[in-house]
């Protein structure tokens, strides 16, 4: 009895582990997202100071209680960091978030890598559910991997983590953090690197 006990409480760990782990990529995918009011609230924010003061980023965590403080307009500001780091930089290059910018080789999107990506969503019983970004980028990622946690399904988890998403993740992580001017994606940036480095 005690052995069969054993068992069911490692499995409710891991169906909460797993349902965190799915919490967590949800949250980091809207990071990635262009800020809107629909989501960047206090709620948004407070989540974001939670789940770093959990890992005890202390230095992180007073940046972004900073920013909230100082800031006239929160979500302007994002705005604007977000369009130059994301979108146009002029004149230093951007940072794109979609993955065929860095494994294609001609710095191009919707690529190879695009296909293979989206290929890999249908395969596993996904779709985007809009259109308005290649299947490529970023947050549409997070929200896969976030999808496969929630089901608990770990190999196919680590098999996207390791094939198609930490090759270019790395080279997006390091071009990212030399360009970020702003805590909130500095830290969201790195977040991400520890949550889905973690799962390797």
């Amino acid at each position: 009895m005690p052995v069969q006990s054993t068992t069911i409480d490692q499995e409710d760990a891991s169906v909460t582990e797993a349902a965190t782990l799915s919490t967590i990529y949800s949250f980091l995918a809207l990071t990635m997202r262009y800020p809107d009011p629909t989501f960047c609230n206090s709620h948004f924010f407070d989540t974001l100071e939670s789940l770093l003061a959990s890992l005890d980023w202390q230095d992180e965590l007073t940046a972004l209680r900073q920013w909230r403080t100082q800031s006239i307009d929160l979500i302007d500001d994002l705005r604007t960091e977000y369009t130059r780091l994301f979108i146009s930089a002029s004149p230093r290059t951007t940072v794109p978030p979609y993955a065929s910018v860095y494994l294609d080789g001609d710095g191009s999107l919707n690529g190879k890598t695009t296909e293979k990506t989206r290929d890999f969503y249908r395969e596993r019983g996904y779709d985007l559910a809009c259109d308005t970004e290649p299947a490529d980028h970023i947050s549409f990622e997070l929200d896969f991997l976030a999808a496969l946690a929630g089901e608990a399904k770990h190999e196919d988890e680590e098999l996207f983590l390791q094939t198609l998403f930490r090759p270019w993740f790395e080279l997006f992580l390091e071009k990212s953090i030399k360009e970020a001017r702003h805590p909130f994606f500095e830290v969201s940036i790195q977040l991400i690197d520890f949550f889905t480095k973690e799962e390797q």
